[in-house]
């Protein structure tokens, strides 16, 4: 059997899998499609279906496939390119993942066993992204994160991002193929996101480690409390482009635990104490008809409340940190202090 993981998995979801072409190249996996209500084996899944093709720069999603007429399967036409096939079958990929998750064929969730104060292990084989980059420079994930700005080399040996290579474990299945940002507490490996390579894919762009929250640990907040100036942004890639002062929400709300330990790790700044509040400046159109106030907003006058200097910071429309210079986002920064009259300090004022 060519890929065991993804049989017992299936097996697990559907209960009964029948494997055609076993120890063939061209292995398939037979399941009742959940779509037709077929009873007959009739969905194909290939062996390689969900693992991440480097060369190609995508992971076989489009490698199923139901043979019941009646299916929701786009079979295609005679007449369609190789590329329009490819987007159906991709397309069909969505619709049998998104389906499986919300179906009763689904077996419960696991849930870990491991505390969430207990240090975590990696999902299974990873290798560190400085030695992935002296190994293979040209690897797609390393290509990737040089064409974000990325430094390939400090990612590894300052942020401790690696690539995962092989999973271990069936509940971390969608981590195989990405980037794994660590996330630290208390010196040990808390959690992790994983980000899958690429920005025209099929398959969830960020992956969060299960069972592991992280809205209330915040990212690097021991490094960003080292300065009395902390600019507050949504991930993890938005943190490294600003600079060690800064921590990251994992989302557009802050959470009353992480509040409560920005607010505490700042007051000992006094008066110089300061939050620089700069999420993604875009807010959906059906939020603005709404008149729903925006996070940046949100969120500072969560903060104004307790620190001295509460800074919002619009980044031009279409526009993140995670996608700017650093110096291009710190001429946003002072810009912005400029016009509130807020001064800020961003030298590290308290030793690690």
């Amino acid at each position: 059997m060519r890929n065991k993981f993804l049989y017992n998995k299936l097996q697990a979801i559907f209960g009964s899998v029948l494997v055609a072409r076993e120890g063939a190249e061209d292995e398939d996996y037979r399941v009742h499609c959940p779509f037709c209500r077929d009873r007959r084996h009739r969905l194909y899944i290939s062996c390689k279906w969900g693992v991440y093709n480097p060369f190609e720069g995508h992971s076989n999603v489009h490698l199923i496939r139901c043979y019941n007429e009646n299916c929701v399967n786009p079979g295609g036409t005679d007449d369609m390119t190789a590329a329009e096939r490819r987007e159906q079958r991709s397309e069909l990929f969505l619709r049998v993942y998104r389906g499986l998750r919300s179906s009763s064929l689904l077996a419960p969730a696991t849930k870990s066993k491991e505390s969430p104060n207990e240090p975590l292990e990696w999902p299974g084989k990873v290798i560190r992204f400085d030695k992935l980059f002296a190994k293979k420079p040209e690897h797609p994930a390393v290509v990737y994160m040089q064409q974000r700005g990325y430094d390939p080399v400090q990612l590894g040996e300052e942020y401790g991002f690696v690539f995962c290579d092989k999973v271990t474990d069936p509940q971390y299945a969608m981590a195989l193929g990405t980037i794994l940002m660590p996330i630290y507490h208390k010196g040990n490996l808390y959690s992790w996101t994983s980000r899958a390579i690429g920005d025209e894919i099929v398959r969830k762009k960020y992956y969060n480690c299960p069972g592991r929250p992280q809205q209330t640990i915040g990212y690097r907040l021991d490094v960003a409390l080292q300065y009395s100036t902390v600019v507050i942004v949504e991930g993890i890639l938005d943190c490294i482009k600003v600079g060690p002062f800064a921590t990251c929400l994992f989302t557009k709300t802050l959470n009353v635990e992480l509040k409560k330990k920005i607010v505490r790790g700042l007051q000992k700044y006094g008066d110089d104490a300061a939050a620089v509040v700069m999420l993604d400046p875009d807010q959906c159109e059906k939020e603005q008809r709404k008149g729903v106030k925006h996070p940046i907003e949100v969120v500072a006058d969560a903060l104004a409340e307790y620190i001295p200097k509460v800074l919002r910071v619009y980044l031009p429309s279409g526009n993140d940190p995670g996608s700017m210079a650093h110096n291009e986002i710190m001429q946003h920064i002072h810009k912005a202090a400029n016009g509130e009259k807020v001064k800020l300090d961003f030298r590290k004022r308290e030793k690690q």
